[in-house]
């Protein structure tokens, strides 16, 4: 790429930044630039051969000042992005142009990609990592989804696991989800009767407790037939949405909604501290009383408050504020499909308390 010399809208941005004490150089402003990180106002033509010439924005500098500050530590660009638009929202709020939506929009795109903090992006990504050869994805899948919730319950067992995050009951819970997680990434058809019965008999033996020991034979015969058939009910469940699929979904999002619901997160975490301190203290003010109600009845909710405090305590660990508390988190499975099968009717058993379902693929979260 033929670099070009500095414009003098450049010139002055780092005259700016230098007057604050901030060392930024000039291929890191064309850089920003160029992203379209930088509220930067259209070049015009000086007319008859005479070149061109672009102006600063009032909000031009605010903005650079604070990625200088956010990649101080060599943080990669779209991470700066991200911090900025996390952490600086009210900074932000009276200019008349905030922090430029393409770039919060490519940033995002960035993170989706890389992120796999949920369990089925982790084994989409170790499946991916194995190459073109389906029994080699199949393996890393599964090396990485048996990995993953046997940890998260040892996690448990010493009060290191994530706040708000639903995890297995024991060992042979673990195994059970870890199968039907696979399951979900690399689609049911790849796995027969047999596993899919014994993943349900290992993650919900108290089926065994509500309809009788003789329950799992009579789903592992209903399932075969229903294969035999070409019926089966877990070869229709939809799948893990792609990586593309979900960056898709994220662009057909409205900025204006992306800005809102980080503002209400971020809010969460403010306000979270408040409330823990509210509900140990078993306040009656009638609106603590009702966000109390709202997480007794929504376990999302529940998920999301858990987490904000557990942000609130340590702010500056693990990405910004937003980041964490957006990283969808690990749930219980559900087994639609097998209660289809379960004497009782589609609903099968009283639940479990605290058990969680897996989103679902058609309601992959978005921002």
């Amino acid at each position: 790429m033929v670099w070009k010399e500095p414009s003098d809208s450049e010139r002055r941005l780092h005259g700016q930044l230098a007057a604050h004490g901030l060392s930024v150089s000039w291929a890191k402003i064309r850089r920003w630039r160029e992203f379209g990180a930088l509220p930067w106002k259209k070049q015009r033509g000086l007319g008859r051969g005479s070149g061109s010439t672009s102006e600063l924005l009032p909000e031009t500098f605010a903005v650079a000042e604070a990625l200088a500050l956010a990649t101080v530590k060599k943080r990669p660009l779209e991470q700066a992005v991200l911090h900025v638009f996390t952490t600086r929202p009210r900074v932000f709020a009276a200019m008349s142009e905030p922090l430029p939506e393409r770039a919060v929009r490519r940033a995002l795109a960035w993170y989706t990609a890389r992120d796999d903090s949920h369990p089925l992006a982790a084994i989409e990504k170790a499946a991916q990592s194995a190459g073109i050869c389906p029994d080699k994805a199949m393996d890393a899948a599964l090396e990485s989804a048996h990995r993953y919730f046997p940890k998260l319950y040892r996690q448990a067992k010493q009060k290191r696991h994530p706040a708000g995050t639903a995890v297995p009951d024991d060992l042979a819970d673990a195994d059970g989800l870890a199968t039907f997680a696979v399951a979900t990434v690399l689609g049911f058809e790849n796995f027969g009767a047999d596993a899919i019965v014994e993943a349900v008999s290992k993650s919900l033996p108290e089926l065994a407790d509500e309809y009788g020991t003789q329950v799992f034979a009579q789903l592992r015969k209903a399932v075969r037939e229903a294969e035999g058939d070409g019926e089966s009910q877990f070869s229709r469940r939809p799948h893990w949405p792609s990586l593309q699929d979900r960056v898709r979904r994220m662009e057909r999002v409205e900025y204006p909604v992306i800005c809102t619901v980080r503002d209400v997160l971020a809010l969460l975490v403010e306000a979270s501290p408040v409330l823990a301190v509210a509900r140990r203290a078993e306040a009656e003010d009638p609106e603590i009383r009702h966000i109390e109600a709202i997480r007794m009845s929504n376990r999302r909710t529940d998920e999301y408050l858990r987490r904000a405090e557990a942000i609130s305590r340590q702010p500056a660990a693990g990405g910004t504020g937003l980041e964490r508390l957006h990283r969808p988190s690990p749930r219980r499975v559900h087994y639609p499909a097998a209660a289809e099968h379960v004497p009782g009717g589609r609903h099968g058993p009283r639940s479990r308390p605290g058990r969680r379902a897996w989103p679902q693929p058609s309601h992959t979260r978005e921002p």
